[in-house]
């Protein structure tokens, strides 16, 4: 087994923190973490699938131990050219050939705009798995942006300055579990607050990307918490409903954004719902239900 955290070097010279675990597995599971966070809030994707799957996190740029102006992208774009450049990466050095494609929040857009326009049918993956995508902003925000064109976004991230935009995560918003709110606020590598240019990019692309199927040549999950408030559950139903109609949605009633942080009885339903898309796709013989 090979264990080791190390910096990749990216087309502009940005320099990327991965954390890359390879147990001689034939597959690989590529994480990517949502905004303002870090990839070492997805560790529990190394405890759940470890033993079976290579598994590589990484900090986006401007998050967590990556370079980069914190909280901060010139454009999205960015986003999908580093996730193509990690996945070259480990083709190149690592001869990986079947891997999944796993997203939380901002992650899941990043993953489903890289396979919408980015990948070609050799380097595709087996399976993607979309944890809370921002099909739409949830709440109040999210219906002002709904009726607001993607022009008008384009226009906003071209404005020539930045500014950072304080308590954008609203920590009660995040799970049932008080601690999860306590425990991200007290995390040195997260970030309290956003820049704008990267909340009007982020609704610029995750518009450019799910006004438009996928057009999938893999199998697709996606689970939401029916309650989430940091995006839109009845949006993510929509878009899989009518747009992108190959993926499996797992709505978990009455839970909220991060069903891996929620307390048990949401978690549960989440864990048990992302072993058996990733056994069932990989023919792994395990207990999904444990």
């Amino acid at each position: 087994m090979i264990s080791e955290e190390k910096m990749i070097k990216m087309r502009d010279g940005v320099e990327i923190f991965t954390r890359i675990r390879e147990i001689g597995a034939p597959a690989w599971i590529i994480v990517t973490h949502g905004v303002a966070e870090h990839s070492g809030r997805h560790r529990y994707m190394s405890d759940i699938f470890g033993h079976q799957f290579n598994i590589l996190h990484y900090d986006l740029r401007g998050h967590g131990k990556s370079d980069g102006k914190r909280t901060y992208v010139e454009k999205f774009e960015d986003y999908f050219e580093d996730l193509r450049e990690i996945i070259d990466y480990l083709s190149r050095n690592y001869k990986m050939k079947d891997y999944v494609l796993f997203g939380h929040s901002m992650g899941a857009l990043i993953s489903a705009g890289v396979v919408q326009s980015y990948l070609q049918k050799s380097i595709y993956p087996k399976m993607v798995f979309f944890s809370a995508p921002p099909v739409e902003v949830g709440g109040v925000q999210g219906i002002v942006a709904h009726f607001l064109a993607k022009s008008v976004f384009e226009k906003l991230a071209q404005i020539p300055y930045s500014i950072a935009v304080p308590k954008v995560i609203k920590f009660e918003h995040l799970s049932h579990d008080p601690m999860v709110g306590e425990d991200y606020a007290n995390d040195p590598l997260n970030s309290l607050s956003i820049q704008s240019r990267l909340l009007f990019e982020l609704v610029r692309a995750s518009k450019e990307v799910f006004t438009r199927p996928l057009r999938l040549k893999c199998p697709a999950f996606c689970a939401v918490g029916g309650a989430d408030q940091v995006v839109s559950p009845e949006a993510i139903n929509r878009y899989f409903t009518h747009l992108e109609k190959g993926a499996h949605v797992k709505v978990i009633p009455s839970a909220y954004h991060e069903l891996h942080n929620e307390i048990a009885k949401y978690r549960k339903h989440y864990i048990q719902f992302l072993k058996k898309s990733f056994y069932q796709c990989f023919n792994v013989l395990a207990n999904a239900e444990s």
